[in-house]
């Protein structure tokens, strides 16, 4: 009987000894949910958000702000810049973040390996508060910056372009390539990013300082507009 006893132990202890060390699960810290709208001024609703409406967003001949099923809208009527900074958003402890959105309609002839550089969605993510020349007297200085879009057509994916201005400090990635009118998820390390764009070293990481939606359609060709729209961001550590 003894020997059974020994055997039995054995083969618990074993077990345990197989199973996997237990992994500290991913924690949620910071939500923003675009489908919660009710009613009223769409304007307000982003507004209590946090968001601002600056360049061409704050103009409905250019740029149609609409909520659905999907979440928030955008829609370009002609070539269009648009911006919707936020600066509430403060977080100290990240790893990675996470999209739901789509496009329906792409800028016509946008092509990041061309040098055409249009989107009809970007999420920018701000670190820090240390702030770079933009390379230009007429643009304000930013932040360490980083830009995530959903492209078409020959853009690499997760590549880290580099714009006209903002060399220093700000890169533009294609994160996804999704059919017309899907929606995807996408999920990006901005902490891993930022060390490995920036040459950082990881021992003085920055917070996350604000985020920003933004759309540029000023090079599309042809006279159709663009539309995207974007359900939620969530920040993970």
């Amino acid at each position: 009987m003894l020997w059974k006893l020994l055997i039995g132990l054995i083969s618990i202890v074993s077990l345990f000894c197989l199973q996997p060390a237990f992994a500290v699960a991913d924690v949620l810290v910071r939500t923003v949910n675009f489908t919660d709208y009710v009613d009223g001024s769409i304007e307000d609703w982003l507004a209590q958000k946090g968001f601002r409406l600056e360049q061409d967003a704050t103009k409905r001949d250019r740029i149609d702000l609409d909520v659905g099923p999907r979440g928030l809208v955008l829609t370009t009527k002609r070539p269009s810049l648009g911006l919707l900074p936020n600066e509430s958003i403060d977080i100290p402890d990240f790893s990675y973040m996470e999209i739901d959105w789509g496009v329906n309609r792409h800028p016509a002839g946008a092509s990041y390996e061309q040098s055409v550089r249009n989107e009809a969605i970007m999420v920018i993510t701000f670190l820090g508060d240390e702030r770079l020349s933009s390379g230009s007297l007429f643009i304000p200085d930013s932040p360490y910056f980083i830009g995530l879009f959903l492209c078409s057509g020959d853009d690499k994916i997760n590549y880290p372009y580099v714009g006209a201005y903002f060399k220093k400090g700000g890169r533009y990635i294609c994160v996804d390539r999704p059919q017309l009118g899907q929606i995807v998820t996408s999920r990006f390390d901005i902490m891993t990013a930022y060390r490995s764009y920036f040459d950082k070293e990881g021992d003085d990481d920055p917070a996350i300082s604000g985020i920003a939606l933004a759309l540029d359609t000023q090079k599309a060709k042809g006279k159709e507009g663009t539309e995207a729209f974007i359900r939620e961001i969530r920040f993970y550590r």
